[in-house]
Order: structure tokens, then sequence, then C-alpha cells
């Protein structure tokens, strides 16, 4: 087997469940992935200590005989969604520091189907853009810009260029996105992943930072179609 971090959500489900390897395992690799590639600046706040809670509790789990639809499987999350205790911006200055005391609907959802957090992500400031230029805390890189050293024209798109750039770069398996007129279906595209905006209304915008909230939508990233369906299936619902 190759390296955890190149499995789909998918193949870490999967061979989680057959004992192939442990939650912990993969979770020490994607954080090991997220901090040899800060020059991505993908993350903001990264949660390395979450993701090892959250995969702790699945191998427990895995023990007992009690695995959740996610269990092993860590994640990143928009900077647009709020999280309990751990600082939400919408990367934007005005945020900075903030940390709410309510988990979003979304978010929940994911942490209770068994997922962990590997921190939160990159975008442009309140989702108001389409290159990850707009950032106050900085812009995100495309990791195709990187791989050769040229391209330096390339961009991660927006306004989810940092869950497009840690999917595509191994930073993280999959990520949550939020979609107004193409920010997860663009940088999906720019950067060779798959993304989907779902029907207004499937996942819910409770605790999501909006922009236009008659079309904000929060939606699934990650590196294939299937993955997005089984994220997509943890992430829909009613508040």
């Amino acid at each position: 087997m190759g390296a955890l971090t190149d499995l789909t959500v998918a193949q870490i489900r999967d061979g989680f469940r057959a004992g192939d390897f442990s939650a912990r395992e993969v979770a020490e690799g994607f954080n090991a992935n997220v901090a040899a590639a800060k020059a991505l600046n993908a993350f903001i706040v990264e949660t390395p200590e979450k993701a090892l809670e959250a995969a702790e509790q699945a191998d427990k789990d895995r023990a007992a005989g009690a695995l959740k639809p996610l269990s092993g499987v860590p994640i990143g999350m928009k900077d647009l969604f709020c999280t309990k205790g751990v600082q939400t911006t919408a990367a934007s200055h005005m945020l900075e520091g903030f940390e709410p005391t309510y988990e979003s609907f979304v978010s929940q959802k994911l942490w209770d189907a068994g997922a962990g957090m590997l921190g939160k992500l990159n975008l442009d400031q309140f989702a108001m853009g389409s290159s990850n230029e707009t950032s106050y805390f900085g812009n995100v890189i495309s990791p195709w810009r990187r791989k050769d050293g040229g391209h330096a024209a390339l961009a991660p798109g927006g306004s989810s260029g940092g869950s497009s750039s840690a999917i595509s770069a191994r930073l993280c398996p999959a990520a949550t996105g939020t979609d107004t007129g193409g920010s997860i279906r663009q940088p999906a595209s720019f950067t060779g992943i798959s993304g989907i905006k779902p029907t207004y209304g499937r996942c819910s915008r409770w605790g999501v930072v909006a922009f236009a909230s008659s079309l904000d939508q929060a939606g699934p990233m990650a590196r294939d179609v299937r993955d997005c369906a089984i994220m997509l299936e943890n992430m829909a619902g009613f508040d």
C-alpha cells in the first residue's frame, strides 16, 4: 500500500473498517502533510489535536464494533463554517480571534458521523472572490503552480480555494465548501478535483457566514465524485 494520504475517502473508510490501518495512522499522515505544506497557505487554523482526538475515538469505536459512517476520516473545514471553540474568521480581519460558542449544522453532522477536523481552510474574504486573492490571511497557492516551479499565473480558484488546494495537495481527503455563484465548482475544476453545489436547501446554512442567503449553499469537495457523494450524504439534512 502507498501513502495513506493518497487514499480517497472511500478507501480510507473501507480500509479502516477492514483493519488495514488505524485511524491514528491516517490522522498523523495528514497532519504531517499539512505541517509540511505551509507554503500553500491553504489553512488559516490548523487543528492537529482535533484530528487525533477523533482518530482515537474511531479506533475505540472499531474495537467496540460501533463504527460511524465517517469513522477514521479526517477532513478540512472551510473557514466560513462556525466551529465551536475554534477561530472562525471568514478570512477577514474583522472576525480575527472570534471563537463561536456553537457549531454549524453541517459541521456538527460531520463530527457526529465520526469525521475529524484537520483545520479551518482559507478562502476569499467573506467568500467574495474567485481566485483566493482577497483573504486577510494571504493568498492561497495552487499546488499545480508549485509542482514544477512554473505556471505562476495559476490560481486555486475561489472562494473555496483553500479547500481545493488542500485536497489536490493531499493535505486532506475531503473538505466542505460553499457555492453562491461557482465557489465550489470553479475551484474544483481549477485543481483537478470534484465538487458539488447541492440543490438549495439540501444542506443547512445555519452557522455558515452568509454572502447571499438566497443563493448560498454548502457542499462537499473531494478527490472524486464518489467521495463527494459520501460527504454529501453526511452533510445533508434539515436543521
